[in-house]
């Protein structure tokens, strides 16, 4: 079991940042220097920054392909992985905001702003370190209160410290699959990159329904399947981290589906989904 641990912990660091210097090189080295915390140590990252990028290919290919191997042998459950995870993972969001899905990140917000009403109660599923509050403060919206729910208290450690003056928002640690959803009703239901790590997101779904207000809004973010050759690959990595791309079929049978739109990326696409409940809904 130790070892298993252990491998599991260095293959997901290593395709973390195998993947990084694979699709970035040295823009993703500089960026990593300039945003992390602690940089133990400085001088080999400068010199690697130096590197002509087919070398930092070429080490980025090498560094994937031992992490999946690592990974395969041992693959990782979500929960221990945020444990290890949560301490750098504000510094590495940037990766996917600013890089590998700006577009649908944009759209996002807007969507966010759009179901948002005044003083509106919110509920994150999946909350993680708090990324969606600090959103949804950035953007200046109306928000009246926020409950963010996650099953990692590592992850929830992270939100507490950065908010903990924020009298708006409280955090709760649950599993959404089979503890009870924080009581409604809620204006508007958040998920983002969650779902992919749920054997069952309709359940997920349906559950959250209970906590929708008539005439509110869900708004899930995910990736899904799709046929490019970097939704295979995600595909199979994601089975190393014992998570699956959500089909777009299945979204669609989610209840009050609206609208789903699609941003096809380096990797695998991803699926920006909303969810209307009627307002004669009971």
């Amino acid at each position: 079991m130790p070892n298993k641990r252990l491998s599991r912990i260095l293959g997901g660091l290593f395709l973390l940042n195998g993947a990084s210097l694979l699709f970035f090189g040295g823009v993703y080295l500089r960026q990593w220097q300039a945003r992390a915390r602690h940089n133990p140590y400085p001088s080999a990252s400068a010199w690697l920054t130096e590197r002509p990028r087919r070398l930092l290919l070429g080490a980025g290919v090498a560094e994937v392909g031992v992490s999946l191997a690592m990974l395969g042998a041992a693959p990782v459950e979500v929960h221990p992985l945020y444990r290890v995870f949560s301490r750098i993972y504000d510094s590495v969001a940037f990766l996917w905001r600013d890089w590998l899905y700006p577009d649908a990140q944009r759209a996002l917000e807007q969507v966010l702003a759009t179901y948002l009403p005044a003083s509106g109660r919110v509920l994150d599923l999946g909350c993680g370190t708090g990324l969606n509050l600090e959103r949804l403060l950035a953007l200046g919206l109306p928000l009246g209160s926020y409950v963010g729910v996650d099953l990692s208290e590592d992850m929830l450690h992270q939100a507490r410290a950065k908010f903990g003056d924020e009298a708006r928002a409280h955090f709760h640690q649950l599993n959404l699959l089979t503890d009870p959803l924080p009581e409604g009703p809620f204006d508007l239901i958040i998920s983002t990159w969650v779902f992919e790590h749920l054997p069952d997101p309709q359940q997920v779904v349906e559950k959250a329904w209970e906590r929708l207000r008539p005439d509110g809004h869900m708004v899930l973010f995910f990736e899904t399947t799709g046929d490019s050759w970097g939704s295979r690959v995600v595909s199979y990595v994601w089975r190393c981290f014992s998570a699956r791309l959500v089909p777009e079929a299945k979204a669609r049978r989610f209840p009050g589906f609206q609208s789903m739109v699609k941003f096809q990326a380096a990797l695998a696409p991803v699926a920006l989904v909303t969810l209307h409940k009627p307002a004669h809904a009971v």
